[in-house]
């Protein structure tokens, strides 16, 4: 991925900048991805809070969502409808930006909308 590109050519720069002073570095390729990351979501939350970013424009479409049959026996409304122990189509929903509070989903359902 994109992230682990860029991790390798931020530990390179650092490693380059650091030789002849240690030859024991305390920085993983990992705690760098998590740190583009981080910086990353932070710098789309500020954005968006300044009104520079508009929501809209974040708006990404997940086309492939894998889809499995699962007991539906936490829904209490399916529950009370008889379906106890009736396999039904189920999905997880990625993780999202949680900034936008309860619309941070703008649509479910099927890919023509």
């Amino acid at each position: 991925m994109i992230y682990s590109k860029l991790a390798s050519a931020i530990y390179n720069d650092i490693m380059s900048g650091l030789q002849g002073y240690t030859s024991n570095p305390t920085i993983s390729l990992e705690q760098l991805e998590d740190d583009i990351v981080d910086e990353r979501l932070a710098l789309i939350k500020e954005y968006s809070l300044k009104g520079i970013i508009q929501k809209n424009d974040m708006l990404r479409a997940i086309n492939c969502i894998p889809i499995d049959c699962k007991d539906i026996e936490n829904c209490d409304s399916c529950n009370s409808n008889g379906y106890e122990g009736t396999p039904t189509m189920h999905f997880e929903i990625p993780p999202i930006m949680t900034e936008f509070g309860g619309s941070g989903i703008e649509y479910i359902g099927s890919s023509d909308m």
